[in-house]
């Protein structure tokens, strides 16, 4: 079985740098913009980013492990231009320092992209996952959290983060402070936090923040010019030390059900995920979604999935963006509403 893209000719792969140059990049990462559109016309760069394991996006996992060996060795010269580490601007990261960078570390490079997998906490996204838990669950009885593809677990914390909503809101105290921006629409009105009982991430590769080298590697998928960024998850990881967040080993519709299945039904109950099943093939996505579906005809639940829109393979309108999709199990009838978008990073939020 192929585990990487190397079956790939340099033409495909520069179209995908391409392409996360332009979707991606432009207008939120100069560095990775330029970057991107450099390492188009360096074929052996590309040869190389072609070892990244099958199911991960090449441009995000080929950037995280470069990043990541600088975050452990600053003296490089390539640090300079990363203001992550040099806390200076940087207006272009040169891109003959990237082929000699990974010509001499090409050996631990390579077991980075074969081993690794983008596991991007993007702590902003709680933005919108704190308004619609607290407006959902009544504050009196116990709720659940679980969270599919939590990666280490951070989001599972919105509880205790700060938020900033412009004239809409201000609320929470805490040195994790989130912020963004109301394009369209209102907040879901909330008087309260709900009572989470217990926080549960599951992933097919949990990092435990106690080992400091999968915290590194959750910085190293931050890309270098997003300052806030950095200093938002330096905050997270430090209060995540007092979380009591449980995280479990499994990537299976099977395993997750076990999971859900110990938990009361007398409880409150919301499933969640954050751009995560584009990572799943459509079959895989299928069998997750019937797994829930099963699930919601034996208790009432909620399911929240915020991904882009094909990744909803035709369940919602087709139409561009990423989508806040809830879906409701209330005395076995389901029922779906598209809550609003918003881009990767939550930056911003237009409520429906």
């Amino acid at each position: 079985m192929q585990t990487d893209h190397s079956d790939l000719p340099n033409s495909k792969i520069a179209a995908v740098f391409q392409t996360f140059a332009e979707q991606e990049c432009k207008n939120v990462s100069p560095l990775y913009y330029q970057l991107s559109l450099d390492m188009t016309k360096e074929p052996d760069l590309l040869q190389l980013a072609a070892q990244v394991r099958r199911g991960q996006p090449i441009p995000n996992l080929f950037y995280g492990a470069i990043h990541y060996l600088l975050l452990q060795s600053e003296v490089e010269e390539l640090a300079i231009y990363y203001p992550s580490i040099s806390r200076r601007p940087s207006l272009r990261i040169p891109i003959d320092l990237i082929q000699d960078f990974c010509e001499r570390r090409a050996a631990e490079i390579v077991p980075l992209l074969q081993q690794r997998i983008v596991q991007t906490n993007a702590i902003n996204r709680t933005a919108y996952l704190m308004p619609i838990v607290a407006s959902l669950f009544q504050s009196n009885i116990p709720l659940n959290l679980v969270d599919i593809g939590t990666s280490s677990g951070l989001t599972l914390n919105f509880d205790r983060y700060q938020y900033d909503y412009g004239d809409q809101l201000q609320w929470g105290d805490s040195e994790v402070k989130v912020k963004s921006d109301i394009l369209a629409g209102q907040l879901p009105a909330f008087q309260r936090m709900a009572n989470i009982k217990r926080k549960i991430g599951i992933d097919q590769h949990p990092l435990d923040l106690k080992k400091a080298e999968n915290g590194t590697w959750l910085k190293a998928l931050i890309w270098p010019d997003s300052g806030a960024r950095f200093i938002r998850m330096n905050a997270a990881i430090e209060t995540a030390k007092n979380s009591e967040v449980v995280l479990h080993k499994a990537d299976q519709p099977t395993a997750f059900r076990s999971i859900i299945d110990s938990l009361s039904v007398a409880e409150q109950l919301l499933v969640y995920h954050t751009h995560v099943l584009y990572q799943f093939t459509v079959a895989q996505r299928q069998a997750f979604r019937g797994m829930l579906d099963e699930v919601g005809q034996n208790r009432d639940m909620y399911y929240l999935a915020v991904e882009a829109n094909r990744v909803f393979d035709g369940l919602i309108a087709n139409e561009p963006g990423i989508k806040m999709v809830l879906t409701q199990y209330k005395a076995g009838k389901k029922q779906q509403t598209v809550l609003g978008e918003t881009n990767g990073h939550a930056n911003w939020i237009k409520w429906y």
